[in-house]
């Protein structure tokens, strides 16, 4: 028995080469000192980068005759796009091409909170199985992996690991992805064939999708998802739906004809005028409690055409968007006692909106520009705004600029 055991004593252990990132190497001590207590040996290099060729062939010759490798996993892996961890980490999977699939050979560990699932490392790592190691200090699952290692029961069947995207590894119960057989045409069956054959097609377009990298596969589903949501968005709100050239052509008739911004009863016919042009589309008439107040666009006294600009400007806007927000815009009669935002503002709390659209015509470095705002009354917030030189401004464009950028509107 005596020499049965000096034997055993002296039979080789397994070897595990142990990689890591150099702002790691404090988790890797740890870990190096603990895996020979649980029966294996441990190859460590405690060696600078740039140790010369000679450094470099011992860790290629090291990984080559290692029974196990062990990569260590953290945020630190994750921040450094190279490091000569990396080319460890290459070589290490470029053995096991040699090796059969059901050889373990890779024994990923994670030391912190990084997520499998979306960690940059080799494809091949994503197949095993992870254990996780806070900080490199031993865990008894960790000593129960190292003893039945070095017990040589480490083929037991392991739990299906989940790859990216929902994948499984070899050994889960769900198939992997095979392209479809492409359908046999039987006599007489023609329309079928065909059937089978466009459904083959969207079959083999789903395999070849669940294919590709997991990073093109998610952009794919936000790009669905945004347009979907988009879609379900236009059909709530009609806006362009419902603003027809023969329309638009009809507002701009009415904001030619407009002409007073600071006239009360001008701004009162405007309300009833475009009320009555488009009855079956907007409730024009509505002037309390409207979510959105409008408020006639100014400009400088006794500049003409900044006067026609801000006035045509406004016709138009003020009616796409009380035809595209039915009853939830309001016109405010009274022309402002000032041209600042403090007194749109005032005039929409009074009005109980939650916002105020309003504009002005001013001269900003020799040039005439449009400023045009949409501000939320309650903290006196702007959402939007934008400015347009005068020279060549289009209202009708600029009207469908503002509409098109209006907040959603809820009736309160």
């Amino acid at each position: 028995m005596t020499e049965l055991d000096a034997a055993d004593s002296q039979a080789p252990r397994s070897s595990v080469f142990l990689s890591y990132a150099s702002e790691d190497r404090q988790a890797a001590r740890l870990l190096r000192d603990a895996l020979p207590d649980y029966g294996l040996d441990v190859w460590y290099d405690e060696s600078d980068i740039g140790g010369g060729e000679a450094w470099d062939q011992k860790i290629r010759r090291q990984i080559r005759e290692c029974d196990y490798f062990m990569p260590l996993v953290s945020a630190q892996t994750e921040a450094r796009h190279e490091g000569y961890f990396r080319r460890e980490w290459r070589l290490a999977v470029e053995r096991t091409l040699d090796m059969a699939d059901d050889h373990p050979f890779l024994l990923p560990i994670v030391i912190d909170d990084t997520d499998q699932s979306v960690a940059r490392v080799p494809e091949k790592f994503l197949a095993v199985q992870w254990l996780k190691v806070p900080g490199g200090q031993p865990t008894r699952a960790l000593e129960s992996l190292c003893r039945r290692i070095a017990a040589g029961n480490l083929k037991d069947p392991q739990p299906a690991r989940k790859l990216p995207g929902g994948q499984r590894n070899a050994k889960s119960t769900t198939p992997p992805l095979t392209n479809p057989e492409f359908p046999h045409e039987e006599p007489g069956q023609r329309i079928r064939f065909w059937v089978e054959v466009a459904a083959w097609a969207l079959r083999s377009a789903w395999v070849r999708f669940g294919r590709l990298p997991r990073w093109i596969r998610v952009i794919a589903y936000l790009w669905i998802a945004v347009a979907l949501i988009s879609r379900c968005g236009s059909s709530r709100h009609p806006d362009s739906a419902e603003l027809t050239p023969a329309k638009v052509e009809k507002l701009k008739t009415i904001s030619q004809q407009y002409q007073g911004s600071l006239n009360k009863n001008d701004i009162t016919t405007l309300g009833t005028q475009i009320a009555k042009e488009f009855s079956d589309e907007s409730d024009a008439t509505a002037t309390d409690r409207s979510p959105l107040l409008a408020i006639a666009f100014t400009a400088p006294p006794g500049d003409a055409a900044a006067g026609k600009l801000a006035d045509s400007t406004f016709a138009m806007t003020y009616g796409m968007v009380a035809i595209s927000h039915r009853g939830q815009v309001s016109l405010t009669k009274e022309p402002l006692p000032s041209r600042e935002l403090g007194a749109a503002l005032e005039r929409a709390r009074v009005n109980h909106s939650t916002y105020v659209l309003f504009g002005t015509v001013d001269e900003v470095d020799r040039t005439r520009v449009l400023a045009v705002k949409i501000a939320k009354v309650s903290d006196g917030s702007v959402v939007w705004s934008k400015s347009y030189t005068a020279a060549g401004a289009d209202p009708a464009k600029i009207a469908a600029e503002v509409d098109a950028n209006m907040p959603p509107l809820e009736a309160t």
